[in-house]
């Protein structure tokens, strides 16, 4: 193992990913490989609970990608050494982009089966997708879906290249070209995340409306990314591999950022419901009304308390923010919250006489979430897992060192 000497700090060890998370890669490959064989089946056995419960998969784990290319701009513009610590794991999470690309284009074979404006039949007989038609229509769709991926890509990769230049050299004005260049991409990629969950998730719904639901979901994705991000962060420095560096005034600030947006998930959650749940909008009451009905009302219950009460109690502790083992039992909680999350946003559309399961759920989750795991290790594997020249990481306390 080598080590770079910072010309202001101690050495920063060139860090790679364990033997044991390698092994954890192959069998992600493995499951994820096996699962999305069972996906095929599924689509010959029933085509329209497939697409259902890809839409569902795909969404969730495509959450990881766009919250790690996210949390990349965002502290490249208000800066903090929680997000260099965590740069790395970041950017895996962020070089998915390509391969979910190639993820979406099974709904090539299931639009119709997904969006009621992507069947002929249902689009002259509603007036309101005939309204819609100019934008609603499948050129124009994988048209946007394009430019969407383009942006992503641009930003992502460049901000990548920026990073390795940066562990390279340990040059200042890096940084300062990164902050210029990822304050107008952070407001970009806000505008098309929010357009491509409208593209995407919302416009199955022929009725409901709401400007707050993008940004909803977005939020969401960065705290799931936040919580993935702890978890490996805590798993990769067991045994102080990071010597001192990953110290409890570290973790206290990401779980800081983690309590941050799940506040923020709650105002967004809460607003939308407050505006349309009162008023009564006939429009868009329909849209809580068959998440509310049957076994989704369980579900419903189980997502304020999984995304919010239980994380917001838990993360009021400033011990349990501090200590590694405590921290990470909370950042697994809202993983599998935001699963039960994406579930109740995504499926009630499909299956409106009430809640009930599909062996395609599991298949497509694991079958999706197994390449994307496979994937993020993957890159993980390929460079340091903590920035070798980063200048905010220098000036670290003879303690930590």
């Amino acid at each position: 193992m080598s080590a770079h000497d910072h010309p202001r700090g101690t050495p920063v060890p060139d860090i790679r990913l364990g033997s044991s998370l390698v092994g954890v890669q192959r069998w992600a490959g493995v499951i994820g490989a096996l699962c999305l064989i069972l996906c095929c089946a599924g689509y010959f056995a029933n085509p329209t609970e497939f697409f259902h419960s890809y839409l569902f998969a795909y969404l969730y784990w495509m959450g990881f990608t766009l919250g790690g290319l996210g949390i990349l701009l965002m502290n490249n513009v208000v800066g903090g050494r929680w997000g260099a610590s965590t740069r790395s794991f970041l950017i895996a999470a962020m070089r998915t982009l390509p391969w979910m690309l190639l993820l979406i284009l099974p709904f090539f074979l299931g639009m119709a089966d997904i969006y009621p404006w992507a069947d002929p039949k249902r689009l002259h007989h509603d007036p309101i997708l005939w309204h819609k038609r100019h934008y609603l229509n499948l050129p124009f769709f994988w048209i946007r879906v394009a430019v969407y991926f383009a942006i992503w890509v641009f930003w992502g990769f460049r901000v990548q290249r920026m990073s390795d230049r940066l562990d390279q050299t340990g040059d200042g004005a890096v940084l300062l070209r990164m902050r210029r260049f990822s304050a107008p991409g952070l407001l970009i990629f806000v505008m098309a995340g929010t357009f491509a969950y409208i593209d995407w998730i919302l416009s199955a719904d022929t009725q409901f409306f709401s400007t707050i639901y993008g940004a909803m979901i977005l939020i969401g994705d960065v705290l799931q990314t936040f919580a993935l991000t702890i978890v490996f962060l805590v798993i990769a420095s067991k045994g102080d591999r990071f010597g001192g560096r990953i110290s409890s005034p570290l973790l206290h600030e990401i779980g800081n950022m983690m309590f941050a947006f799940t506040i923020f998930w709650t105002y967004l959650s809460v607003s939308q419901l407050i505006i349309v749940w009162p008023a009564n909008l006939p429009q868009e009451i329909g849209w809580y009304l068959v998440r509310v009905r049957g076994g989704w009302t369980v579900i419903a219950a189980a997502v304020a308390l999984a995304m919010f009460a239980i994380p917001f109690l838990a993360l009021l502790s400033q011990a349990r923010k501090q200590n590694p083992r405590r921290l990470i039992r909370v950042a697994v909680w809202l993983l599998f919250a935001r699963v039960v999350d994406v579930f109740w946003i995504v499926v009630p559309t499909y299956r409106t006489n009430g809640f009930y399961l599909y062996w395609t759920d599991f298949a497509a989750f694991f079958g999706v979430g197994g390449v994307w795991l496979f994937l993020y290790l993957r890159f993980l594997r390929e460079r340091p897992l903590y920035p070798l020249r980063d200048p905010r990481l220098i000036a670290l306390p003879e303690a930590a060192a």
